[in-house]
């Protein structure tokens, strides 16, 4: 997975997400703070924040990931909306492929140029234009994406094509279930929020103890400091936190 790259004028693959300068900067310096303050809290010594330095990648390698997928469920909701035009303008009796660039035009009055449905509906344009078969460019548009409901729009799309199906109807049917996926996908995605939120206070419970210990009841915890004991119980806590906070994520993670 690639953390950190220069943009690139190829197709995109969503598959990768290349962490912009200013989300590279941020998914650093967000761990490099936690890891001194902990190393502070737990340990009772900066310097123990290089034995926490591995955090850093594991962080940057799991905010890549997340931003991957926003991504890429943003491609999906505006890839309904793509359907839903495309259904539009072929009801009013045009082409397939001219179909494309009149949904196109439509979807410029709710989405940028430089949004991923409009590059991409684009780049389809441009294949045709070179006389590439609109199934093709679907195909090619389905495996970059690895999104479930642009391939199967794609495959059911290129079947139809070749056999000369209804394609108007089959536009029209998967236009619906798409709406319907997306729908179902919005709603568990908000019921998962509030649940990583009450996840995300619960896990900073821990470290909330260990600061009202030192500051109200130093006596209890001293003998964790400065001992060989202590830094071993403290890396064993701090490993089996990280273990169970990457159980939580995956509990909670949606895969789009």
């Amino acid at each position: 997975m690639a953390l950190f790259t220069k943009k690139s004028s190829k197709q995109p693959d969503y598959e990768e997400y290349s962490m912009n300068v200013s989300e590279f900067a941020m998914a650093a310096a967000v761990p490099a703070v936690t890891i001194v303050a902990v190393a502070l809290l737990c340990y009772g010594n900066v310097f123990y924040a290089l034995l926490l330095s591995p955090y850093i990648l594991l962080y940057m390698m799991k905010k890549s990931r997340e931003l991957k997928e926003k991504h890429k469920w943003e491609l999906n909701v505006q890839f309904g909306d793509a359907i839903n035009a495309l259904s539009a303008v072929l009801e009013s009796g045009y082409s397939i492929e001219n179909a494309v660039t009149e949904a196109y035009n439509d979807l410029k009055l709710s989405y940028s140029e430089q949004d991923p449905i409009m590059i991409e509906l684009k780049t389809i344009i441009m294949m045709l234009r070179s006389n590439i078969p609109i199934e093709e460019a679907f195909l090619q548009f389905a495996d970059r994406s690895g999104l479930e409901d642009v391939k199967s729009f794609a495959d059911v799309f290129a079947t139809a094509k070749r056999t000369g199906g209804n394609i108007i109807e089959i536009i029209r049917r998967s236009a619906s279930v798409i709406r319907t996926r997306v729908e179902l996908k919005r709603e568990l995605k908000t019921m998962i929020a509030s649940k990583k939120y009450e996840s995300d206070i619960m896990r900073l419970i821990p470290f909330a103890v260990m600061l009202y210990l030192r500051v109200f009841s130093p006596e209890m915890i001293t003998p964790l400091y400065g001992s060989m004991f202590g830094t071993v119980f403290m890396t064993v806590i701090l490993l089996i936190y990280v273990a169970l906070g990457l159980v939580s994520d995956k509990l909670m993670r949606i895969v789009f």
